[in-house]
């Protein structure tokens, strides 16, 4: 283990017991991993700064009850990370605060064709939202053209079941797909 880890462990353990004196070297040892961590996993500089702030209020905040001396202290400070870019990602997922292409509308679209169109995208979102949570991940991931965290073949495979639940949900709400 190295000198930093054992000194970020002893910090820990110091702010777990409410010596307040070691806030600031706890900060300073932890916030770049978990900066780092959400860039990585949120690839957007604003989400990534949102998300490291929750994670640093969360630590602060639990260290007291939650924090084990027993383990070392960078991963629970990285799961806690972690924890809080999934529930920004399936914020933005929930409320719809991806952004849908434009499509500059064609001489020959009409007031009629282009509100179809936004009636279609808004009928296909609401049966999203009603679909399972790796689903909907799964959808938001092929829109997004996002790497997957597994396999390929599993990737694919998700792909297939969740475009099958999508439509099948789309017959039945609307009877279309």
């Amino acid at each position: 283990m190295s000198d930093e880890t054992q000194a970020l462990d002893r910090m820990m353990a110091r702010l777990a017991d409410g010596d307040r004196s070691v806030f600031h070297d706890v900060f300073r040892a932890i916030e770049p991993p978990i900066a780092r961590l959400a860039d990585h996993l949120l690839k957007n500089e604003a989400d990534a700064l949102d998300a490291t702030q929750n994670a640093l209020l969360k630590i602060f905040e639990r260290a007291p009850i939650d924090y084990d001396r027993a383990r070392p202290a960078l991963p629970w400070v990285l799961a806690i990370a972690g924890w809080e870019c999934r529930t920004l990602l399936r914020r933005r997922a929930r409320n719809r605060e991806f952004a849908i292409p434009h499509d500059p509308v064609a001489e020959e679209d009409t007031p009629e064709t282009i509100l179809d169109r936004r009636a279609l995208v808004e009928a296909t979102l609401e049966a999203i939202d009603g679909l399972r949570e790796i689903d909907r991940e799964t959808i938001f991931a092929i829109y997004e053209d996002a790497e997957p965290a597994i396999h390929p073949a599993a990737f694919r495979k998700r792909k297939e079941r969740a475009r099958t639940r999508l439509r099948e949900r789309l017959r039945r709400l609307y009877g279309f797909d």
